[in-house]
């Protein structure tokens, strides 16, 4: 089973498109999946997206697209899988995410908490070995955040899934996680299991736990 990393801090969105590869750094240099995405060619570069899912705390699904081929659109620009084998695929990939009577939607008529679950479904689509999460968790209600947890805690039983997530509550996920790092304006704040972090005395972190 991969590893599940909870970021908080501040820029934290920065810093998961850096880690993901989608924004090269000023300085110093990123390894992703042991490959330095500011320097590989377009065939590498688009190998590698297909082995790293990123979802943005805005689902980003497009706007003109039905949920259902949302979902089908990495299929059909990464595999030569026939449109029947994508069919089955998405099919099952929107059960497991428990949004297959939304398949017909537009992304205007989802509720933030199901836009979320399509997104969810749609980096899942080419089981990708690591993904990252902008804080999936801003801006649901008390009922979004309890279905999205569930799903999380499905997710959390995926063999070799690596997960790296974004939190501006971080408590919401804590017990999901084995790793945590906690920083603010480029200082490392604290590192480590969560509950080596819950023992920390430092104030910046007993700040983002009362939150």
């Amino acid at each position: 089973m991969g590893n599940w990393w909870l970021l908080s801090a501040s820029g934290k969105g920065l810093a998961l498109r850096l880690a993901a590869g989608l924004e090269a750094p000023l300085e110093g240099t990123v390894r992703l999946l042991g490959v330095n995405p500011a320097r590989v060619g377009e065939p590498a570069y688009l190998d590698l997206r297909q082995r790293v899912g990123f979802i943005f705390d805005q689902p980003a699904l497009i706007s003109n697209m039905s949920v259902f081929n949302n979902v089908a659109l990495p299929l059909r620009y990464h595999t030569v899988l026939s449109e029947s084998e994508i069919e089955a695929k998405v099919v099952a990939a929107l059960s497991e995410w428990g949004v297959e009577g939304l398949r017909d939607r537009f992304p205007a008529q989802l509720m933030l908490g199901d836009a979320r679950l399509v997104a969810m479904a749609r980096a899942q689509i080419l089981e990708p070995e690591i993904l990252f999460l902008d804080d999936m968790l801003v801006g649901l209600d008390a009922a979004g955040l309890s279905k999205l947890r569930q799903f999380f805690e499905r997710l959390r039983n995926k063999r070799g899934l690596t997960l790296v997530t974004s939190a501006g509550a971080p408590t919401k996920l804590f017990d999901l996680m084995d790793r945590v790092i906690f920083f603010r304006n480029g200082r490392l704040l604290a590192e480590g299991s969560p509950a080596e972090v819950l023992k920390t005395q430092e104030p910046g972190v007993l700040e983002l736990f009362s939150v």
